[in-house]
């Protein structure tokens, strides 16, 4: 509406008018005729402007503010025209909250033809004319909104909210960055912010129920345990069934296995860690876990069980910001209130019961004071009177060991971490460290770990970013022997049983069958027994992203690691374990002029294994990525890339029997074949102990993997509806056979999905539905064996005595068709 007060002034109040239409309703109401070029205002929309009893140039300096046009005033003629200023250059960087890049995301000048895209690492830049009051406006699928008003600030970094709960955001699936609705296979991203919890240690142990498709199964109670995920089943037989962990776009390579067949080293084995022990769950920004053929196919033949990507924190502000945290938890100690489980006094009656039911015992129960099967024995047999049998039936029914009180202890656990970032728009970096301290719940099992990280951001040119981070850690994990389980122990043991007791437990040795039974006290186990790890991290990587142009990107990664790690097991001379494996008898217990003693393979002393491990790995991936929109119908995203990696792994194991740890950590000499005198059993040729130790006292390993991979990846979106994606990736390996055929045997995988939620009929008729959408797919997986080689493996063993020659054992034929 505008009114005509008089030649000087006039009241106007329009709302979103274009430019154009403002100035035919000024000149059709007041003396002024406009003249302009039309392409000049063309593009200068949703003008809106109240103005009362206002003159004429104040109406249209409200209307021209954040334009790039002026005018002029020439008796009853306004000429509107470009202003004649500098040009200015801005540029910066487009995040979502959690600053993650936003490619594809807009900024225009309001009032303007200028604008930019954000290239596929967030980052835009563009040059318009210099003037005042320029207003920008940023904008992306699924994010609210945001207007900026320049203020001639070079560099303006924009941070947009989600809208909604549309699925837009930006999924990272480890070779590219690409928006969620773009993807057909089945992938769940999850803030690690969400699911950090103060009890653990690991990330892995964190995302137990958090994911559905995957399970989540700890091992052990023990801290410093790395637990088995299983991502929709198992998915082979013979092959490795964990996933595959991809930390910032680079493979997390497999430990190596400890091999060593002893009971001795069973514990050992599950404290040595996993991929990711290494890995500071603070540092942590997101997960992206990958299900399906669809999604996974692009990783190849170590993908088949799944694929966790972990994307870690990196700066995103310019300030310098200095952050620490810590937290303390302490568990409950485990007590008899939690369990139905039977006192002292019950189980003497449960037995007495079962006596006078007739119930027959599986074998004769040893005779001893200790358990009431063992008194009951020595009672029949007339070795003890019935004054003495109610006597000790009565200390057996009072006794009420508690065993919880003896074993374990209140769990507790204290972290701390320190980070500091800051920057300018021409670099950033963001370090930090971190403390972790573990006491578990089971007496003698602690863990303790130290990370550190370093990450910097260079942007020397307008289209060139690189990262460097470098990654390091260093860890203890405190456990048991094999057999020595405390909460099993405290779980399954007779509460009558006095703590102190060394009672009787069935026993054999091959060299006198006479032993029927040894002594056995738990915490006497416990306290001459243990396993320990040591392990030492570090790995550095390089990340280079090269816009050559706003919808092409060249990027290049490179990555080392070095893992060692040292490793040892335990068994003392005074453990039941080494009484009933190489002695026969309780240590001390006989002379040394008895036939007992010289059936002993070692009379003195326990057994060490030690393992010392080295994993060093590196990888190179080279990559071309294509995005690019479409008269905001059509969107194409498109990659191909090489990967090279390569693992080698070395280690040495060693047994040591007649190991004395109390006595100086000495090695004593076990009995030499001379005088190795079995009472029953072979003498195994002569040999003794030192056939054992000659067979498997030492072991080496050096294994290489070798990978040259090639990959390419498509998605392409039709008006936000109809969306294709296609996968391909051929791996080559030295740990596939040589047959032509088999070299090219490439993981594949194609999808399509149709948002029906976004059809017309839809919004129209079943508005109450938000998101619908139907997806297929179809892919073909491959999990390469490592334990298997191609190749023909010889052994090449010791002196055969028969035939006084070196003797050589094929352990395995050729196959040159194995493949994934």
């Amino acid at each position: 509406m505008i009114q005509a007060q008089d030649n000087q002034r006039i009241s106007v109040d329009l709302r979103g008018e274009s430019l154009e239409s403002t100035l035919w309703y000024l000149q059709n109401r007041t003396k002024f005729i406009f003249m302009y070029a039309t392409e000049d205002i063309a593009n200068i929309t949703d003008i809106s402007v109240r103005a009362k009893n206002k003159t004429i140039t104040e109406i249209l300096d409200e209307c021209l503010e954040g334009t790039n046009l002026t005018y002029e005033v020439s008796g009853t003629a306004i000429v509107i025209k470009k202003r004649k200023t500098n040009k200015i250059t801005i540029s910066g960087w487009i995040r979502d909250a959690s600053g993650e890049a936003l490619p594809g995301a807009t900024v225009t000048v309001r009032g303007s033809k200028h604008g930019a895209i954000a290239g596929l690492d967030g980052h835009y830049t563009f040059n318009i004319p210099a003037q005042e009051g320029l207003i920008l406006t940023y904008s992306f699928i699924g994010m609210e909104k945001k207007t900026v008003r320049y203020t001639g600030k070079k560099t303006i970094n924009v941070t947009l909210n989600s809208s909604s709960t549309e699925i837009d955001e930006v999924v990272v699936t480890g070779y590219q960055n690409i928006q969620r609705r773009d993807l057909v296979g089945s992938i769940t991203t999850v803030k690690a912010k969400d699911i950090l919890m103060p009890s653990y240690t690991t990330i892995d142990q964190m995302l137990q129920g958090r994911v559905a498709g995957m399970i989540v199964t700890n091992t052990s109670s023990r801290v410093g345990t790395a637990p088995k995920i299983q991502i929709r089943g198992t998915s082979t037989l013979l092959g490795n069934q964990d996933p595959l962990w991809v930390v910032d776009g680079i493979i997390q390579e497999d430990p190596l296995e400890l091999n060593a067949s002893s009971l001795m080293t069973e514990d050992l084995k599950n404290i040595i860690g996993n991929q990711i022990s290494w890995l500071n769950p603070a540092d942590i920004e997101s997960i992206s876990i990958l299900k399906d053929a669809s999604a996974t196919a692009i990783y190849g033949s170590k993908a088949s069980n799944g694929v966790i990507e972990i994307t870690t924190k990196k700066n995103t502000t310019d300030r310098l910001s200095v952050n620490y945290t810590s937290n303390f938890v302490m568990g409950t100690r485990p007590n008899y209130g939690q369990f139905n489980y039977m006192n002292s006094k019950e189980r003497v009656l449960f037995s007495q019961e079962a006596f006078n039911w007739g119930t027959p015992y599986g074998t004769e129960p040893i005779k001893q004071i200790y358990t009431y099967e063992g008194l009951l024995n020595m009672y029949l047999s007339h070795d003890i009177s019935s004054e003495d049998f109610l006597a000790q039936r009565n200390v057996l029914e009072t006794q009420n060991t508690d065993w919880f009180k003896l074993l374990t202890r209140r769990s507790f656990s204290h972290n701390h971490n320190i980070s500091v970032s800051g920057g300018t728009n021409k670099y950033s970096y963001a370090a930090s460290m971190g403390y972790s301290n573990s006491e578990g719940q089971e007496i003698g099992n602690d863990s303790e770990r130290m990370t550190g990280r370093v990450a910097i951001t260079i942007r020397p040119v307008q289209k060139l970013t690189i990262n460097a981070t470098i990654n390091g850690s260093v860890s203890t994990n405190n456990g048991f022997a094999g057999g020595v389980n405390p909460m099993g122990y405290a779980t399954t043991t007779n509460r009558s049983i006095d703590p102190d007791a060394y009672y009787q437990m069935k026993a054999s040795y091959p060299y006198n069958s006479g032993v029927k039974s040894l002594s056995y006290n738990f915490v006497n186990e416990r306290n001459n027994s243990g396993s320990k790890s040591k392990s030492s991290f570090m790995s550095a990587s390089l990340d280079l992203k090269w816009n050559i142009l706003d919808w092409l990107t060249y990027q290049f990664t490179g990555g080392y690691s070095n893992n060692n790690s040292t490793n040892e097991a335990w068994e003392t001379e005074q453990t039941f374990y080494i009484a009933e494996t190489y002695r026969g008898y309780d240590f001390n217990s006989v002379s040394p002029n008895s036939k007992e003693f010289g059936a002993a393979l070692l009379p003195f002393g326990g057994e060490l294994f030690t393992n010392n491990a080295q994993q060093y790995s590196y990888n190179i991936q080279n990559k071309l990525q294509f995005s690019k929109a479409f008269n905001n119908e059509n969107r194409i995203n498109a990659l191909v890339g090489m990967e090279l990696r390569s693992s080698t792994n070395k280690g040495v194991s060693n047994t040591v029997w007649g190991y004395a740890p109390d006595r100086g950590e000495v090695i004593t000499l076990p009995t030499t074949p001379q005088a190795f005198t079995p009472i029953t059993g072979s003498k195994d040729e002569g040999w003794g102990l030192l056939k054992k130790i000659y067979d498997g006292g030492w072991r080496k390993v050096n294994t290489t993997d070798n990978y040259l991979s090639v990959f390419a990846t498509l998605a392409y979106s039709l008006k936000n509806r109809y969306v294709v994606n296609a996968n391909i990736r051929n791996d080559a390996s030295n740990r596939f056979g040589q047959d032509a055929n088999h070299r090219i045997d490439p993981t594949y995988s194609f999808g399509f999905s149709w948002r029906a939620s976004e059809e017309d009929f839809m919004k129209k008729y079943v508005k109450w539905i938000t998101t619908l959408n139907f997806r297929g797919t179809y892919g073909i997986q491959g999990n390469a064996v490592t334990r298997i080689s191609p190749d023909l493996i010889l052994n090449q063993g010791k002196v055969a005595n028969l035939y006084n020659r070196y003797q050589s054992t094929i352990s395995q034929i050729p196959n040159p068709n194995l493949s994934w």
